[in-house]
């Protein structure tokens, strides 16, 4: 029987919480030596995230072979080959504007070009301040009209979300922050990218491991081969996760693989 160091054959990182600390917003020295040594031994690394692939420039640094981008919505190799590509149908996106009417909140849209808000203005720019990336103003009926959206983003409570989402059936929400919710296509997560991605290089989800923080990080570290949450990471993800590492302030990544001997 293989043990964890010849079984794994492909790792996964979120970013924000993960690889890149919310203090500091820079990826840890440790996590760079880490991932540079896994990809030296043949393991493959791949980054997963909410982000959209333009706002993983964080990252851009590291040598890694391809991207699961917001939530599993944009999936590519590193040489820009695309694996699965899925946007909003015209009607889903109708009924979520109507829904932002009716209940009086407001939402970011997320297309291959930008993520774009009606106004930065409040809870946006909130956001925008923690992750150091910045929405573009912008109409958001004509960029709608015009681009693919790939994922949108209310910024609304827990409380109000388990109201409207009842009323979005195709739809599946996840968090990684308090502040708002990311909502993708029902059968879209990072789960499900992760399988598309080890099938299309020829590995099962069994030898893949992942690493996560946040609540849209729950599916992958789920389902992987070995799921590992950081020491920030939320409860709801720590429950799931075959192994709970030190937070990312903490050498988190490169402590918890060279406990499992990948490094």
């Amino acid at each position: 029987m293989l043990g964890i160091k010849d079984k794994i054959k492909a790792v996964f990182f979120d970013i924000d919480g993960t690889l890149v600390s919310f203090t500091t917003h820079t990826v840890p020295e440790s996590a760079r030596r880490a991932i540079a040594r896994l990809r030296e031994r043949g393991v493959k690394v791949f980054i997963a995230t909410g982000r959209l692939l333009r706002h993983t420039e964080v990252v851009s640094d590291i040598e890694v072979d391809g991207y699961i981008t917001v939530n599993g919505s944009y999936c590519l190799t590193a040489s820009g080959d695309v694996i699965f590509e899925q946007s909003f149908p015209q009607d889903v996106v109708a009924r979520i504007f109507a829904l932002e009417k009716e209940y009086g909140f407001r939402a970011a849209v997320m297309t291959h070009e930008n993520i774009f808000v009606d106004s930065l203005s409040g809870r946006p720019e909130e956001v925008a301040n923690m992750v150091h990336i910045t929405p573009v103003e912008a109409d958001l009926d004509e960029i709608v009209a015009t681009q693919p959206v790939l994922q949108m983003c209310p910024y609304i409570s827990k409380e109000l979300e388990q109201k409207i989402m009842p009323l979005l059936p195709e739809c599946v929400s996840s968090r990684w922050v308090d502040m708002f919710m990311d909502l993708n296509l029902k059968g879209i997560d990072k789960s499900v990218a992760a399988r598309r991605v080890m099938e299309y290089y020829g590995y099962t989800i069994d030898e893949a491991m992942a690493f996560g923080d946040g609540g849209n990080d729950v599916p992958i570290v789920r389902d992987v081969g070995v799921g590992v949450a950081m020491g920030n990471a939320c409860e709801e993800l720590k429950s799931v996760a075959d192994y709970v590492a030190a937070s990312v302030d903490e050498d988190g990544i490169e402590r918890a693989l060279l406990h499992f001997g990948l490094i």
